[in-house]
């Protein structure tokens, strides 16, 4: 198995790669050229699948839009997750900034530990995909709390006009302390700087913590849910549970 690729479908693309590091279960990320693959290109990008030698494959968050060739050609629904979305045209968000400061590699386990507990197994992040995570977009923040050890980071990402909140974690043992709105807020402002317009996140629909922390910093629910989608290529593979 390649670790990371971007294939060219003709006019679509798709990135392909592990969904952890070391798993025989794809993660397909779909750049496609209009509002989504057709189901020609969903049918390609199963064959390079099987090809590389994955036992499956799970997509990123997709709208039902994007979904729909994908479920058409045998994919099923993984998990649904709430959209939520931003303003950030109007006043300056309010950030107390010296709750906050820049990562350095040294956070890096300590960031990893936390946010092996504030997920669930199918959620956490591995050090790759911390990686993937600030490469997503062509600008990024990655902060973490003052706080040591450090209680909590976020991850936000900037494409264009839109704000994206990739990650935003807190130690189970620092809950409840303001660190979490204190991320989204530093979060914020940063993207509002940057001329941002919207802001967007998502999250599981149990969650209900998160929820309340976003919807709190002024964010609202979109009426549209993202699916996370799953194909089982071969009868052995136990693909993540969430």
């Amino acid at each position: 198995m390649i670790a990371r690729e971007l294939i060219d479908l003709g006019g679509n693309r798709v990135q392909l790669a592990p969904w952890r590091t070391g798993s025989s279960v794809a993660n397909l990320v779909p750049f496609p050229s209009t509002d989504r693959f057709d189901e020609s290109a969903v049918r390609r990008t199963v064959a390079a699948v099987e090809a590389r030698g994955y036992t499956g494959a799970l997509t990123s968050a997709l709208s039902f839009a994007q979904a729909a060739p994908f479920i058409a050609h045998g994919f099923v629904v993984h998990e649904e997750l709430y959209l939520l979305e931003r303003d950030l045209r109007g006043p300056a968000v309010v950030s107390d900034r010296n709750r906050t400061r820049r990562s350095r590699r040294g956070d890096w386990d300590s960031v990893l530990a936390l946010d092996s507990l504030a997920f669930q197994p199918f959620w956490r992040f591995d050090r790759q995909a911390l990686v993937d995570s600030t490469k997503a977009t062509p600008r990024h923040r990655f902060h973490v709390t003052r706080q040591e050890p450090v209680a909590g980071y976020h991850v936000t990402g900037l494409a264009g006009r839109s704000g994206y909140l990739q990650r935003v974690a807190v130690h189970p043992d620092a809950q409840r302390e303001g660190w979490g709105r204190s991320l989204v807020e530093d979060a914020l402002l940063w993207l509002q700087r940057n001329n941002a317009a919207t802001a967007f996140v998502n999250t599981q629909l149990t969650n209900v913590a998160a929820v309340r922390l976003y919807e709190a910093s002024g964010f609202t629910i979109a009426s549209e849910r993202l699916l996370v989608l799953r194909h089982d290529l071969g009868n052995a593979v136990t693909l993540p549970l969430v």
